[in-house]
């Protein structure tokens, strides 16, 4: 499947290191691009090659298939920042998947390791770069997706201490592939218990078989992103492959399920946007007599 993808912005580009003050007070600027993809699945560009800038690609977004938030995948070569010190009206998650990422909280710094994440609040300052000698990659969301002009949202900021900022690390048990116990495994990065709106989560399932619960509905919107591997999901009356790097975003009351077929551990981030807090089951199953049909392109099991 081809991803079609419009740029909408441009990144300035600083040396290597922590910011400096001035860029701290400069305009921020965000390199973003648009994944023009309708189908269900977006996979994220990871074959055009870098320049020395960072890039963002919206996967999804409230233009382009998500209505809960901005669903993002960046890529920054060595040396590369995100935009300078600013803030969002929005909460902003990020999650490391390849290299490392340095990471400002106000006045706070840190470094953040594969799968490890941050969960940003709303109105907090904060920036992103790229101090190690290898290319960054990162997923990120920003939800509840208040604005459709997401360059709208981003405000310069000025650095001041920030409570607890180390608390807004995460950095959760991922379970090894040895001995994986059937299930989904997940380890929590964000829900409404650390004082989020979603469920930000990653889900470990073993090869050979279903991994969540049988066909379901949800009153809310879900997106599985994979990190590791691949999963098969049932959307709907398709079936679809979701290769590492590609998300799906399952609008309410879609019918869906996934499974691991292949011989391999798989991974994905799983999204509740937003999670339920009135008690209701966040699943309701849903029965029906066939088998959903492959998705064009699928290729056979």
């Amino acid at each position: 499947m081809k991803s079609c993808i419009a740029v909408v912005s441009v990144l300035a580009v600083v040396a290597v290191g922590a910011p400096s003050a001035a860029r701290a007070q400069a305009k921020p600027k965000w390199n973003i691009k648009v994944n023009q993809t309708r189908d269900p699945i977006r996979t994220a560009d990871v074959t055009t090659p870098l320049g020395k800038e960072a890039v963002t690609e919206i996967l999804a977004g409230p233009t382009n298939g998500s209505n809960e938030g901005y669903l993002m995948f960046t890529r920054m070569p060595s040396g590369a920042h995100g935009p300078a010190l600013f803030t969002l009206p929005d909460d902003h998650f990020y999650l490391v998947l390849e290299g490392t990422m340095n990471i400002q909280i106000g006045t706070d710094r840190f470094v953040l390791n594969k799968f490890e994440g941050a969960q940003i609040p709303a109105n907090t300052p904060h920036e992103v770069w790229n101090a190690g000698p290898e290319t960054e990659m990162h997923f990120e969301v920003v939800a509840p997706g208040s604005s459709r002009d997401l360059l709208s949202m981003v405000k310069p900021a000025q650095a001041r201490a920030v409570p607890d900022a180390a608390k807004l690390i995460r950095k959760p048990t991922i379970p090894p592939a040895a001995g994986l116990p059937p299930g989904l495994n997940g380890a929590q990065y964000a829900s409404t218990m650390t004082g989020a709106r979603i469920q930000f989560r990653m889900d470990s399932c073993r090869p050979g078989g279903p991994c969540g619960p049988p066909t379901h509905v949800h009153k809310f919107q879900q997106v599985y992103f994979e990190t590791e591997g691949q999963t098969l999901v049932e959307y709907g009356l398709m079936t679809y492959h979701l290769p590492k790097y590609s998300l799906v975003v399952i609008q309410p009351g879609v019918v869906h399920t996934n499974r691991n077929d292949s011989t391999a551990v798989e991974r994905h981030v799983t999204l509740l946007m937003p999670q339920l807090t009135d008690g209701s089951p966040a699943d309701i199953e849903y029965r029906r007599q066939d088998r959903p049909a492959q998705a064009p392109g699928a290729g056979a099991r």
